[in-house]
């Protein structure tokens, strides 16, 4: 059975993103509740449109407020990305993207990671092979609660 605050969250972020309207499906609330689970590994395998976004936008709240750190999203499109930041702000979370075409953001960014001032990061998968990028991973992945 899943949890109220697996409810609460992903009900928050349903309404902030399509309206006060808005309901969980089931299944996104299983997903949710899955994900919030200690240790979780959980696939979610859907359509386009399904919701999965808002999943995992529910998780990082619940996550968040619980005092955990940042969710890293790897997504393999720049435009995906822009989207998805842009949600992620819908959805009340900061979000930032790491990839070839803000390299010289990448310091603030990172800086804003330390200070426990990011909710979302989305990087891309060829990010995670640049030297550079590698060379911080380290602290990234100290702070991270979610992989996505």
């Amino acid at each position: 059975m899943p949890t109220s605050s697996a409810l609460k969250h992903l009900t928050a972020v349903l309404q902030l993103l399509a309206g006060p309207q808005a309901v969980p499906r089931a299944d996104q609330l299983a997903a949710v509740d899955a994900v919030l689970q200690p240790a979780a590994r959980v696939l979610v395998v859907q359509a386009t449109g399904w919701g999965k976004s808002a999943v995992y936008w529910a998780a990082t709240t619940a996550l968040r407020k619980a005092g955990g750190g940042t969710t890293l999203v790897i997504s393999p499109l720049l435009a995906l990305m822009r989207d998805q930041v842009n949600a992620a702000g819908k959805a009340g979370l900061k979000a930032e993207s790491i990839n070839s075409t803000n390299i010289d953001d990448w310091d603030p960014i990172f800086q804003a990671l330390k200070n426990n001032q990011l909710d979302v990061l989305l990087v891309s998968p060829e990010r995670l092979g640049n030297p550079a990028f590698a060379a911080r991973l380290p602290q990234l992945l100290a702070q991270t609660s979610l992989i996505v």
